[in-house]
């Protein structure tokens, strides 16, 4: 789920400066430059790895991330879909210490979604928000995702039921195909401040909800590899019909398929890995 892989090919120029990699292909073997043994290289201090220390693709490091939304501008690490953080949907004034995101156009749209998310980077982590919301009706949804394309996602998002009540519920994509869980859901009465939060663990993905008392485990255990490129590749024969290269998101996800833009405030939102 972690998307693109990063490779290294040589490279030369040419006299009148364009770079040349070799057969102009991708190599899964590349001989190795002449360099100085691991031993006689600079030891991580030398090398300026600054406050975190350490390797951040091995050894006991995480990383976390928490996010009161207190400063004008998202943070760099925050991603947005298809268009850029600006205030006609986004907004970190109107509310103190709050991100106010206005709903956006369907998942099947390719235009104007309100999504804010942040990459997985690594197989094991978690991802946590506060909300506050109230939907008025069953067009208005919000919540949080983990998030391929727009053909493979989960969401854990509050609406409004039949009766104008709000509801916690659970939908899924999975190549296209959106099912909702029907087995599961949260009558939340008046309140409209809850937590939310997601475990990624390896191939599984579990969602977890906060209404107050405590951390409770919310649907079923769910299929990670959904949001891998691997997953995500679809062919129509020998012609390629989707292609995964992205990599896998969790973030922030409102829904007005109104189109009034109906609002949902975050206070809060956390990314740990294990």
């Amino acid at each position: 789920m972690l998307g693109r892989e990063t490779a290294l090919a040589p490279v030369t120029w040419t006299d009148d400066g364009w770079p040349r990699v070799e057969t102009g292909l991708p190599q899964l073997l590349v001989p190795a430059p002449d360099a100085a043994p691991a031993s006689e290289s600079a030891s991580p201090d030398d090398q300026g790895q600054g406050e975190r220390g350490g390797d951040e693709t091995g050894g006991d490091e995480h990383e976390r991330d928490a996010d009161d939304f207190a400063h004008s501008e998202l943070a760099p690490h925050w991603s947005t879909l298809r268009r850029p953080a600006t205030p006609d949907w986004l907004s970190l004034t109107e509310r103190p210490s709050h991100l106010r995101v206005r709903g956006g156009r369907s998942p099947q749209s390719l235009i104007g979604p309100s999504l804010v998310a942040r990459r997985v980077t690594a197989a094991r982590c978690s991802f946590e928000a506060t909300m506050e919301y109230r939907p008025r009706g069953f067009q208005h949804l919000a919540g949080i995702t983990a998030y391929y394309n727009t053909r493979n996602w989960y969401y854990l998002y509050v609406t409004a039921d039949d009766d104008g009540s709000a509801v916690v519920r659970l939908a899924a994509r999975d190549r296209g195909r959106t099912t909702v869980d029907t087995t599961h859901r949260v009558a939340l009465g008046d309140l409209a401040r809850l937590h939310l939060g997601l475990d990624l663990d390896g191939p599984g993905l579990r969602f977890r909800l906060d209404t107050g008392s405590g951390w409770q485990s919310f649907g079923p255990a769910l299929d990670a590899t959904v949001l891998s490129d691997e997953h995500a590749e679809e062919f129509d024969g020998d012609q390629i019909r989707s292609l995964g290269f992205t990599g896998a998101f969790v973030g922030l996800w409102v829904w007005d398929l109104n189109g009034h833009g109906h609002h949902a405030d975050f206070g809060r939102a956390t990314y740990l890995t294990t």
